[in-house]
């Protein structure tokens, strides 16, 4: 009998991270929360697509690469009156999980230098969202009530309620995926830079 090989998986928490947007098309808050990244266990996840050193104006460019990821959100829509009547634990009007997939999406990091003084070496990093290739988002899981309350729109303003949620989540997750990698690398990135321009790091 053939076994079937199974990908495992790695989950990566944006604990601390929340979204949140007013909406244009309807009278409600939008809020993203419990933000967790699927990673497939693999080393070849994501890969350096450039890691260059420019010696005229001491600068790093690097660029990272995403084959395939996907990112889910708790979606929860307030109206104005329950936030008011119930700022710690007001109830949603709606709620939903919404996932994200990307297929060869990117980070890249522009690091130069700032100050360089006896003992202190800082860097400024920039960083900006490389469009994916390939783009997905759908929602699962809605309580009834989302249901209830999409009946009395009529079908244009539904059609307009879900595309901009469907917008925000996307943008909101392009962003805080940008600055949570640019985070998590950015010691790493000035490590580079440092050697580049002839410094020795050592620890310890």
């Amino acid at each position: 009998m053939r076994r079937r090989n199974v990908v495992k998986e790695r989950t990566l928490q944006l604990n601390g991270y929340s979204l949140h947007q007013p909406l244009r098309s309807q009278p409600y808050d939008m809020y993203v929360t419990d933000m967790r990244v699927r990673l497939p266990q693999t080393n070849t996840w994501v890969r350096v697509d450039k890691c260059r050193f420019d010696p005229r104006n001491t600068s790093l460019e690097t660029r990272l690469l995403f084959n395939d990821l996907t990112i889910s959100g708790r979606v929860n829509l307030f109206n104005e009156l329950e936030l008011q009547r119930e700022p710690v634990d007001p109830v949603p009007a709606d709620s939903c999980r919404m996932i994200l997939r990307l297929r060869k999406a990117g980070i890249g990091f522009h690091t130069e230098p700032i100050r360089r003084e006896r003992g202190q070496f800082n860097v400024r990093t920039d960083s900006h969202f490389v469009e994916p290739g390939f783009i997905s988002v759908y929602a699962y899981g809605c309580e009834p009530r989302l249901r209830q309350h999409r009946r009395q729109l009529r079908e244009e303003e539904e059609e307009d309620l879900s595309r901009e949620m469907e917008d925000i989540f996307l943008k909101g997750i392009r962003s805080l995926l940008t600055t949570y990698m640019q985070k998590e690398l950015q010691p790493a990135i000035k490590e580079t830079l440092m050697r580049n321009m002839g410094y020795t790091v050592s620890y310890g």
